[in-house]
């Protein structure tokens, strides 16, 4: 039996492996077509510092052969640095899509650290104490992106009156947020319930109001959140017992 789990880890490993190659390869591809089709000169400091932040990526895919908590910790860096590089330095049309490309570097990154903390653990954690291990390392994570986004909103220039309606959802979500991460330590159910709630009051704002709509794909930013708030809700009714 322990063989088997073994074996099933040993293989859990390399397929993470594989996709943080994959996704690197892609990376390698977008950074070259972008060079042949002169979208990065690299005579300007935005530019250099996109290099940077390939080189970053680069040095966290190479770590991840040895020295997993390293390279996790270096992904989830590099995700925060990806989301201030995006929505305060390019600001444009498009800013946020490359937020959203980044999000599977940041599963990378807790999925190295879980594998670190299972290897790292004697005795070997349950399978209880490895949800809740990974599951606060990616809402920590959340936190750090949210705060980015909040102050990138407030810094963009742009007048709002966050005591009328749409706006005032911003911080009603905000403080929900932050309830449903103080609640997660010690009670997961309800943050659970805080984190559905939270996902519910985007999807009502993004169908009902247009300038909520328009202020970003707040759906897709929401969708970890959601996950979170279910994990939290299923793994509690699993191991009530």
């Amino acid at each position: 039996m322990k063989y088997k789990i073994r074996k099933m880890k040993t293989r859990s490993i390399k397929i993470l492996q594989i996709l943080t190659g994959a996704y690197a390869a892609l990376y390698l591809a977008g950074v070259i077509s972008s060079i042949v089709d002169g979208e990065l000169y690299f005579k300007k400091l935005i530019d250099n510092l996109f290099l940077l932040l390939f080189l970053i990526f680069l040095v966290g895919f190479a770590l991840s052969w040895k020295r997993k908590k390293i390279a996790g910790v270096v992904f989830m860096g590099w995700t925060a640095c990806i989301w201030i590089y995006d929505l305060f330095l390019t600001r444009g049309q498009d800013s946020g899509m490359l937020c959203i490309l980044t999000v599977p570097v940041l599963v990378f990154g807790a999925l190295f650290l879980l594998q670190w903390f299972i290897s790292s653990m004697t005795p070997k954690p349950t399978i209880q104490q490895e949800w809740k291990f990974i599951l606060r390392i990616l809402l920590i994570n959340y936190a750090v992106l949210y705060a980015i986004v909040v102050i990138s909103e407030l810094t963009n220039g742009k007048t709002v009156d966050y005591f009328n309606i749409p706006f005032i959802i911003f911080p009603l979500l905000l403080l929900l947020f932050l309830l449903g991460f103080a609640l997660s330590w010690r009670r997961e159910f309800l943050a659970g319930i805080i984190f559905l709630i939270w996902y519910l009051i985007i999807l009502s704002g993004t169908i009902a109001y247009f300038e909520f709509r328009n202020s970003g794909p707040w759906i897709i930013f929401g969708i970890p959140i959601l996950l979170q708030g279910s994990f939290y809700i299923k793994n509690n009714l699993s191991f009530r017992s």
